[in-house]
């Protein structure tokens, strides 16, 4: 919590509220005899990842705070909520990451990649055994960030860290693109997988050009000639600020993603991304 100076008491209600108001079940089984409901165990990840700490510890560090936050003085042992969580799949916390980002009133959406580690090897123990802490291995994600509310819109992982940003394009161009400029970076200077997709889908791609010297008529692509004929600065200088968001993410809840298969460590990721969204509503 080095980042987010959040009063938790505020956090666990607003939390609360907005599962109720997105229609979130209480109970996923169908006799309702959960003694921690669905809400109560999404309101408790999050904590968990605020606070970046192993199950034991967390459990721990949480107890004294029940009454306060949870009005029951009973705290969940490690292994329930181990086997609680190990249940909620990544496709839903994606979409509470999407419900919870909106209303930002936000007219540009960055959009950058950025990797998450997989392993968490001390500096001296890589000096000692020689490995390189940039070459271990980690899940390349792609965020989307509002520029005016710092909320995530909605964010993807995929297994293969060595792919190009342009390959996710296609599973962001949804609801949040309609009406806003999606501004991203030299990687994204594509007219045909990232400029065409983001006007199908109501929005204005912004992406610097590769080669500045290229004059207008061999420049391919409508849209491409358009950013070389005039430049919108005013709404790629906020392009920075999904910097923010990746850099609030890292140093607030930790640069690794707990779990050893692809399907954990993106339920980790996603869960982050909600967390940041429900600190940013506070």
């Amino acid at each position: 919590m080095r980042t987010y100076s959040v009063n938790l008491k505020n956090f666990v209600e607003r939390t609360y509220k907005f599962l109720r108001s997105v229609d979130v079940p209480t109970h996923w089984s169908k006799t309702k005899n959960e003694k921690y409901d669905v809400h109560t165990i999404l309101v408790l990840y999050g904590l968990f990842c605020l606070a970046d700490k192993s199950y034991s510890r967390f459990v721990e560090l949480i107890r004294p705070s029940m009454k306060e936050l949870f009005g029951t003085e009973s705290v969940p042992s490690r292994s329930t909520l181990w086997y609680a969580w190990r249940c909620i799949p990544p496709a839903f916390l994606r979409r509470l990451v999407q419900l919870s980002g909106k209303g930002g009133r936000d007219k540009v959406g960055a959009l950058d990649p950025t990797h998450f580690q997989i392993s968490r090897p001390s500096v001296a123990y890589c000096k000692r055994t020689k490995r390189k802490l940039e070459r271990e291995p980690n899940r390349k994600t792609t965020i989307v960030t509002g520029t005016r509310s710092l909320r995530i819109l909605d964010a993807v992982m995929r297994k293969d860290h060595h792919r190009n940003g342009l390959d996710d394009i296609p599973k962001l161009m949804n609801g949040w693109v309609k009406g806003k400029t999606v501004a991203a970076d030299t990687e994204f200077d594509a007219e045909d997988r990232f400029h065409q997709m983001v006007i199908a889908a109501g929005g204005k791609g912004v992406a610097p050009l590769r080669h500045k010297g290229i004059p207008i008529h061999r420049t391919k692509g409508s849209r491409r000639k358009q950013l070389r004929r005039k430049w919108p600065g005013r709404s790629y200088r906020r392009r920075v600020l999904t910097e923010t968001a990746n850099s609030m993410l890292k140093r607030g809840m930790g640069e690794t993603l707990g779990g050893r298969t692809v399907w954990q460590q993106a339920r980790h990721f996603y869960a982050k991304c909600f967390t940041h969204n429900m600190a940013m509503r506070c």
